[in-house]
């Protein structure tokens, strides 16, 4: 596969989005290219649509690495113009998924045909990245979790900043979230006779002025933390009835997964304290939970040297991203370091409906990926050295 080649298939991807937990054509698509590279092994349905294929050393294998792309795409209409936009209404692949994913496949050509001779490598394109789903699953999978993995590696195209610029961080890079949803199930009737019912209205506005206090509170304690209400639904468009029912929903931020579920009981206390009074039913849910993706010092590293191999330019950033990124639920499992490329100053913002991927990202990526294997399978030649000597 070349560029060119990598390119029509990202934008056949793109035209033929699926969202978090229904991506089997998308699978099935990578699966076939990827066995036309003959892995050595080549594993299907982790965490349920989630591929992975591994590539042997040429000799004895002292690491294992593991390098992720996702799946998934998102609820978001496309409203651009280009011939392959989303042929899917109301999906569309607006976090550059799809330009991940020929990442990896192109770094996969490039193993079949250079493998490392100490290093076995993992190629995963993970499922349900965007509901924070994903990881856990492929974790939970015995298949997965027998597997003893050195390090993992993922990137991410990051519009705003320049062109092929590497982004990096050690420590946290992308924060910790959970959405919270609460749903008050009351009675509705008619809005003539509002006390014959049981209207959630009062509650909502209670929980929403008393939310706010405790979001403040949040937010001072720490400026990288975010606190919002991202939704309210109650009744419709009608002036003769009095609605029953009602779900708001919240988002919370955090780089640090402990401040995170201190403010998730602090949120959950004051919904117990305002549900008592309501004589209908309360039912709170927790909504795409994300660990904050910690970078370890040393893969940090490895990327830095692999960007100088690569020729390309690096961005130390000194305070984490707000968003979240489910590879950061790896680290449970092996040291992970999630590394970022620009995809341009003026690029369009992810998830926003005139997203498309930086093509020009593919061979970068690639390159990115081979360099840390080269840099890799070269120190643990030389440490081999060391001892000998």
């Amino acid at each position: 596969m070349t560029e060119p080649e990598l390119i029509d298939l990202r934008k056949h991807l793109h035209q033929h989005p699926e969202l978090s937990g229904n991506e089997e054509q998308t699978a099935a698509f990578i699966k076939q290219r990827l066995k036309d590279l003959n892995p050595d092994e080549l594993l299907t349905g982790l965490g349920g649509a989630g591929i992975m294929a591994r590539f042997n050393a040429t000799g004895s294998a002292r690491k294992t690495l593991m390098f992720r792309a996702e799946l998934d795409a998102i609820a978001v209409e496309e409203r651009s113009d280009h011939p392959h936009r989303s042929v899917v209404n109301g999906v569309m692949h607006g976090c550059g998924h799809d330009g991940h994913m020929m990442i990896l496949l192109g770094f996969a050509r490039w193993l079949a045909e250079n493998r490392p001779s100490r290093i076995n490598t993992l190629i995963l394109f993970q499922p349900a990245e965007e509901t924070g789903r994903g990881a856990g699953r492929v974790l939970s999978d015995s298949r997965f979790s027998s597997l003893k993995i050195s390090h993992a590696f993922a990137l991410h195209n990051l519009p705003g900043y320049p062109e092929k610029c590497v982004v990096l961080r050690e420590g946290v890079f992308a924060s910790a979230s959970t959405g919270v949803e609460v749903g008050f199930r009351g009675q509705s009737s008619h809005a003539g006779y509002p006390e014959q019912g049981i209207n959630p209205a009062g509650h909502i506005a209670e929980l929403i002025e008393e939310a706010e206090a405790l979001f403040r509170s949040f937010r001072n304690k720490n400026s990288l933390n975010k606190a919002v209400c991202t939704y309210i639904r109650m009744g419709a468009r009608a002036f003769g009835i009095s609605p029953g029912n009602a779900k708001i929903g919240f988002t919370l931020r955090s780089p640090h997964d402990d401040a995170l579920n201190e403010a998730l009981e602090d949120l959950g206390e004051l919904i117990n304290r305002v549900s008592e009074s309501f004589d209908g039913k309360t039912e709170v849910n927790h909504r795409e939970p994300f660990s904050s993706t910690i970078n370890d010092s040393a893969g940090v590293e490895w990327v830095r040297k692999a960007a100088s191999q690569a020729g390309l330019k690096v961005q130390e950033i000194e305070e984490p991203f707000p968003w979240s990124e489910d590879f950061g639920a790896f680290r449970e499992h092996c040291p992970v370091t999630l590394f970022g490329v620009g995809s341009g100053l003026n690029h369009p913002p992810l998830h926003s409906e005139n997203y498309d991927f930086n093509d020009r990202l593919i061979d970068p990526g690639v390159e990115l990926f081979s360099q840390i294997i080269k840099l890799y399978d070269r120190d643990i030649k030389n440490d081999r050295k060391e001892i000998r000597t």
